[in-house]
């Protein structure tokens, strides 16, 4: 048994545990600072969820006041931000999970993500920040826009907060599109996928883009992957695909857009160009239909609506 404390709470929990039925690969990208946890009940859980959302916006003001302190310090961004994570692990059973977060009295939970492993018995929560809200709704909004130059903005479904079944393991992404009607045979799940990622690593966030292009477990055919730096206003978005042939992630697309010292704003990387087939799983009816297109003036905006939570002084 292990005492964690916040705000001079103390809340006994335990360790959470790799089940003897299925391997951790879940958490295995997840800094050591993400807090653990045994379920107990929903006031319980309640209660940790309030303390950990705290201790993350606390550790996220600490890091922006050390990096304007600290400008010209040789530290990385990693060393600032190790302890800083969204993240929170709760060991629960499956009948526990189903009863408390599937049911029609399910907890409310606004402004989180989740993930449960049926095999490891392990429920991620990853909590959503104002900057992680913005930046999805403007790369919504962009997508929105670009489908609607084709006359087609009304002819996906969204995902947001939806549980998906990636092969026995529940996960929510941070958005998702399909087609209304895909083709036959097709499954109605999200063919393109977006994953933003804050205080998480890159590494972590690259086992999402592997986990939803998976043809087995996610089977999307796009994945827009989006880090923000927590010293600077940059961000790099990457566009990742599924090889068609061996059905391995590959590196499509990779842009940056940052602010300069004179608080210009630099693109590298042109446009983000998602492929139409992906999005659609069908060619394109020419030439009403091209590619689904963010141009640069959306990806500055997309940065800019994040950098404005983010650094808002």
């Amino acid at each position: 048994m292990y005492l964690n404390t916040f705000s001079g709470i103390k809340i006994s929990y335990k360790l959470s545990y790799i089940n003897q039925n299925g391997q951790d690969h879940d958490s295995e990208c997840l800094p050591p600072s993400v807090g653990r946890y045994e379920y107990e009940d929903k006031d319980q859980f309640a209660q940790i969820l309030n303390l950990e959302r705290e201790r993350l916006l606390n550790s996220m003001r600490h890091c922006r006041e050390i990096s304007d302190i600290d400008t010209g310090s040789s530290r990385s961004e990693q060393e600032l931000t190790t302890e800083i994570t969204e993240y929170i692990i709760f060991s629960i059973d499956p009948t526990t999970f189903n009863q408390d977060f599937l049911s029609l009295d399910a907890i409310p939970i606004p402004s989180i993500r989740t993930s449960f492993n049926l095999n490891t018995e392990k429920l991620i929560f990853k909590m959503v920040t104002r900057e992680h809200t913005q930046i999805a709704f403007a790369v919504h909004k962009a997508i929105d826009k670009a489908l609607a130059r084709m006359g087609l903005d009304e002819a996906t479904h969204d995902y947001l907060r939806v549980d998906i079944d990636v092969n026995g393991h529940k996960k929510q992404p941070d958005m998702g599109w399909r087609p209304r009607r895909p083709p036959r045979g097709c499954p109605k799940r999200p063919s393109v996928v977006l994953e933003v990622a804050v205080s998480e690593t890159r590494k972590k966030l690259r086992q999402d883009v592997d986990l939803w292009l998976d043809p087995v477990r996610g089977n999307a055919h796009a994945v827009i992957a989006i880090k923000l730096s927590r010293q600077r206003a940059m961000i790099a978005i990457d566009l990742w695909i599924r090889d068609a042939v061996n059905g391995k992630p590959i590196n499509f697309q990779h842009i940056e857009v940052s602010e300069n010292e004179n608080d210009e704003v630099e693109l590298s990387g042109g446009s983000l160009v998602i492929p139409f087939c992906f999005f659609f799983l069908r060619d394109p009816q020419t030439p009403r239909e091209t590619d689904v297109i963010i141009d640069k003036e959306w990806l500055q905006k997309i940065a800019e609506w994040g950098w404005d939570m983010q650094f808002p002084n």
